[in-house]
């Protein structure tokens, strides 16, 4: 099962969060796994290395200027945050979440208003859908949070089709779906995507005072006419699986 769920999630209390705040969300998801199944959560949290789940930044539902890469939060805004699910367990862990219920993200408290949306897909429909869809002519990826991909020890704000495609080869892999994925050929491959329109910026962004990472969001544009059709099906393939694994180092 793969699946995603979005919640509307309201601010309790006054209080500061950094505009990157994915670790603070990424602790929020694993209090919910761990209030549903303390197993469950120490063996995620514990034996995998890769986690079968994603969790998005907040994404205010009315604009908060940022002060220093800080939003200050008023009591009773609201933000949308989105989960992503690669099994089962994690998914009924997701939409198991109750109406009015309580997280803590640094200094904010966050109450659980509704469940917006939910979809789920067994591999089997999903890989269905992605076989059955009509021939495409180009892919648009649409980076919301700031994204950047790791080469060594370097951060590289960089929307190459090569490091997309790795990054999602690699994320198909560590999640044993079906087929295989080799990085090496889908890398090869990317290269003949040509970039042929885009919308968006890069910038660098601090975590703490000491530590930071330059990372880039925005809309992309693929031409895929190069490739041949069964290609085309594994670059869609991916594309749609990067809907639920994220992209790079910050956004899964």
């Amino acid at each position: 099962m793969i699946g995603a769920a979005v919640f509307e999630l309201r601010a309790h209390n006054a209080g500061r969060l950094p505009f990157i705040n994915g670790r603070f969300m990424h602790a929020v998801f694993f209090k919910i796994l761990n209030e549903f199944s303390q197993g469950l959560g120490n063996f995620v949290h514990d034996a995998m290395n890769i986690k079968p789940f994603t969790v998005s930044f907040l994404e205010p539902v009315d604009e908060i200027p940022l002060t220093e890469n800080h939003w200050h939060i008023r009591r009773g805004e609201k933000f949308l945050w989105r989960v992503t699910g690669l099994n089962a367990e994690i998914l009924q862990a997701i939409v198991s979440v109750p109406i009015g219920y309580k997280v803590q993200a640094g200094t904010l408290t966050l109450c659980v208003e509704k469940l917006i949306d939910e979809t789920t897909f067994t591999v089997e429909e999903f890989l269905s859908r992605i076989k059955n869809s009509p021939p495409i002519r180009e892919l648009c990826f649409e980076f919301v949070s700031p994204t950047t991909f790791r080469i060594d020890d370097f951060d590289a704000p960089y929307p190459r089709a090569d490091l997309i495609f790795g990054s999602l080869a690699d994320k198909w892999t560590q999640a044993a779906m079906p087929a295989n994925a080799d990085k090496k050929i889908i890398r090869e491959f990317a290269t003949q995507l040509r970039l042929t329109e885009w919308h968006g910026q890069s910038k660098k962004f601090y975590f703490t005072h000491e530590r930071s990472t330059a990372a880039f969001w925005g809309k992309f544009f693929y031409n895929v006419e190069d490739l041949s059709a069964d290609i085309k099906k594994v670059f869609m393939l991916l594309a749609k699986f990067g809907e639920f694994t994220g992209f790079g180092r910050l956004t899964g």
